[in-house]
């Protein structure tokens, strides 16, 4: 019993981090909890949406990017940037 939750468990989550987040048309410049524009690149996840925005405008800091988009997921934050 514990076994078969372990792996349904295992399974949802596993599920959780490989499906693509909802992709509207709307760029959200600089969002803190939008959804990211159709061209815009997936970068990475983190477990809070403080750290999402911290990386996100370090990254238009230093020049990576324009803007970014934290996006929130079942577990995660998923940044997206324009490059």
């Amino acid at each position: 019993m514990i076994r078969s939750l372990e792996r349904a468990g295992i399974a949802a989550f596993a599920a959780a981090l490989f499906a693509a987040p909802a992709v509207l048309t709307a760029p959200a410049a600089h969002a803190a909890a939008g959804r990211p524009a159709g061209d815009d690149v997936y970068r990475t996840w983190f477990t809070s949406h403080a750290r999402c925005v911290a990386e996100g405008q370090g990254g238009i800091d230093r020049g990576h990017w324009e803007h970014y988009t934290c996006s929130e997921g079942d577990w995660f934050w998923h940044l997206w940037t324009n490059r």
